[in-house]
């Protein structure tokens, strides 16, 4: 019986708690957020950056002690050596995702191996594919990081299967069970290259 008055008892203060609780809250505060908030100016914005811009690093032994004991507030000297690929991979996705685009680089996966043009084989695996000029004819190059595995002859391509809203692409197409057809798209012209299956015995 003692527990069940407590439990009653408890049961019909919570109510007031939670009243007293939320009885001074502002519900309209929703509506005057954003009041008294002065808007920033151009001039403002570019102070602010360029405050936060770390000034270039003096290559003097002065300079690149002020830039160990002080780092950011003089800048962080940029090495000279940085190699292509360091480079790249610092880039952020969209930004390379736009210069592949614009330099006709792209990404295909093979699910069967080929042939390449030299008679080597490309195995299954996904691959960058670019074209190059190579004895002033256009080849289509696959690599894989910084490794070239083989090339194909690229010809000229009239794309019935194009999609309206495709500006460049690539893709592979399944002609025969012998042979596939990869589509090179660039912002210029199309072309294509046939790839004879490697069928193992």
């Amino acid at each position: 019986m003692r527990y069940f008055l407590i439990v009653l008892l408890i049961f019909f203060a919570l109510p007031s708690f939670a009243e007293n609780d939320f009885i001074d809250v502002d519900y309209n505060f929703i509506d005057t957020a954003f009041d008294g908030i002065k808007p920033v100016s151009d001039k403002e914005f570019n102070d602010t950056i360029n405050k936060l811009t770390p000034a270039p690093v003096d290559n003097s032994p002065k300079g690149k002690l002020k830039a160990f004991l002080f780092g950011r507030k003089y800048g962080v000297e940029t090495p000279s050596n940085v190699t292509p690929q360091e480079k790249e991979a610092d880039e952020g996705g969209e930004v390379q995702a736009i210069k592949n685009l614009t330099n006709g680089i792209y990404f295909i996966k093979l699910i069967a191996p080929i042939i390449s043009f030299e008679g080597t084989i490309i195995p299954v695996g996904n691959y960058k594919i670019q074209q190059k000029i190579i004895n002033e004819k256009p080849m289509l190059i696959f690599s894989q990081g910084y490794k070239e595995y083989g090339m194909l002859k690229l010809t000229k391509y009239e794309d019935m299967d194009k999609n309206e809203n495709d500006i460049a692409y690539s893709r592979v197409d399944i002609v025969s069970p012998s042979l596939i057809r990869i589509v090179y798209s660039t912002l210029d012209d199309t072309k294509c290259a046939l790839a004879k299956v490697y069928l193992q015995n």
